[in-house]
């Protein structure tokens, strides 16, 4: 497997979701989610913040109806991109079922044989063992590289792309571990995979990091990661 293999399933995952009807469906769960929960966030925040604000510094609600206006359009403002950054926390986690029938859907069109029964506290055991394995792994490499860019300044260049394709290959295990969880893959067993197929995972995980760097693609390309982590994932596991 190498790097091409890992970028190509991209590729592929886009357009499994382009010609497969019932997997296009479940693909708009995310970006549908991520409005309804960033509507939700902002109404919240703009109705309640102004109450809470008038709560404690009384002195607001005795200003005039200029400085008012002034006032809530500079809410809107901090209120309008915080909400939508905690839509987009949330919606991975709330349209997991989404996601992974969108994987079971990829394994069967790959013909990947049924998985046993992992088992709910099993997958999620899997999932917080992984993360935190990955975390211990990864979370210091940056931080290093962090250090090296403070003490070294001529080298922020470099370093900067260290620290870009460290955190793509930090992605695309995360996003393995979508397929990996639900066939009960530990982390040590994870690790020999990553071992095995460095190649096609940094390459999965760098063109990631860089279609996430686009504005919001966070959002609407995560069901093609997603379904591109289950075809890697299957590859890695032959």
């Amino acid at each position: 497997m190498t790097v091409t293999s890992g970028v190509g399933s991209l590729w592929r995952g886009y357009r499994f979701l382009a010609e497969n009807k019932q997997a296009r469906r479940l693909a708009y769960v995310p970006s549908l989610s991520a409005l309804a929960l960033w509507a939700l966030a902002l109404y919240v925040g703009m109705h309640y913040l102004p109450e809470l604000g008038a709560h404690f510094f009384p002195a607001l609600s005795e200003l005039s109806s200029g400085w008012t206006f002034l006032i809530d359009v500079l809410l809107f403002l901090i209120v309008a991109p915080a909400a939508l950054l905690v839509a987009m926390l949330l919606t991975p986690i709330l349209c997991a079922p989404a996601l992974e029938h969108l994987v079971r859907l990829r394994e069967r069109a790959l013909g990947v044989p049924p998985r046993p029964a992992a088992g709910l506290w099993r997958e999620i055991r899997c999932a917080l063992s992984s993360q935190i394995g990955w975390s211990f792994l990864f979370g210091p490499l940056l931080a290093i590289l962090w250090i090296v860019a403070l003490v070294a300044p001529p080298a922020a260049v470099v370093i900067s792309v260290l620290q870009f394709m460290v955190g793509g290959a930090w992605l695309a295990l995360s996003l393995l571990d979508y397929p990996l969880s639900l066939r009960g893959v530990g982390f040590r067993a994870r690790l020999a995979l990553f071992r095995r197929g460095f190649g096609a995972v940094f390459g999965f995980g760098v063109a990631c990091g860089v279609l996430f760097a686009i504005p919001l693609f966070g959002v609407w390309g995560l069901p093609v990661a997603v379904v591109a982590a289950a075809e890697l994932a299957a590859q890695l596991e032959r």
